[in-house]
């Protein structure tokens, strides 16, 4: 019998892929955006001390606007965590080809790892953190021995998948793919319990509380109703990534 969120879902609120594709990338956008001209730019957050700028904020009602403009920002980007988690599962169950899946995300971490650390700190090369798309892609291997668990016990696969689970997040710290404690620990959740959509809300959700924002983005993949055809080809998120670095980069210069 049809439960009563398949029937708002059905009737009302039908939130297709490619939707939830374009809120992750504009998200993501503005997120940069956030980082690389309002702080680093306008604000150069990194010439002032915790101590140093509340003071400069006493004294500059424009300062202390731009700087609250930011945390409205950096509270907004916490909405993209979760899509781009449940978007990369999504991805990675319905690929005909992981291979070429794998390689298309490894290529965007590579090439975006260079437009991130250039955006981010005018280098070619910085090792203090590191794109969020190389999350994505340690998170994809991590799913892979997930799903070659899939053949073993019960006992045996929860064991297992919970043990590739801590080697995911030992990867995301070791490398410090920025946001990539929460998206290991979410594309788990959303691997693990793919096929229930209501109950994985809840660890979900709780590996989001550091994102006050997170719980809208779940509003949105509750109502998914797994339609996966794109106007856009595909190519074209891939190619965004480190294309918006660039631009914001030189606009910040």
């Amino acid at each position: 019998m049809e439960n009563i969120r398949e029937k708002i879902a059905r009737r009302f609120l039908k939130v297709p892929e490619q939707w939830l594709k374009y809120g992750a990338a504009l998200i993501m956008v503005l997120a940069s955006a956030n980082t690389v001209i309002l702080k680093n730019a306008v604000i150069r957050l990194d010439t002032y001390t915790q101590e140093s700028l509340m003071a400069a904020m006493d004294t500059d009602s424009q300062l202390m606007a731009w700087v609250g403009l930011a945390g409205v920002m950096d509270a907004l980007a916490g909405l993209a965590v979760p899509l781009f988690a449940f978007l990369l599962v999504e991805g990675f169950l319905h690929t005909s080809d992981f291979r070429r899946y794998l390689i298309r995300v490894a290529a965007t971490a590579v090439v975006g790892e260079f437009a991130y650390d250039f955006a981010m700190s005018g280098r070619m090369l910085d090792f203090s953190r590191q794109s969020p798309v190389l999350g994505l892609a340690l998170c994809l291997v991590m799913l892979y021995f997930m799903r070659r668990a899939e053949k073993l016990q019960m006992v045996d696969r929860v064991i297992l998948q919970m043990l590739l689970t801590l080697c995911g997040l030992f990867w995301m710290l070791l490398l410090r793919p920025e946001y990539g404690v929460s998206m290991a620990l979410l594309a788990a959740i959303f691997y693990c319990f793919r096929s229930k959509r209501i109950i994985r809300l809840i660890p979900a959700l709780i590996c989001c509380l550091q994102y006050p924002l997170a719980p809208m983005a779940f509003i949105a993949l509750v109502f998914y109703n797994g339609k996966r055809k794109m106007k856009v080809p595909g190519i074209v998120f891939y190619i965004l990534y480190p294309l918006h670095l660039i631009v914001l980069a030189v606009l910040a210069r």
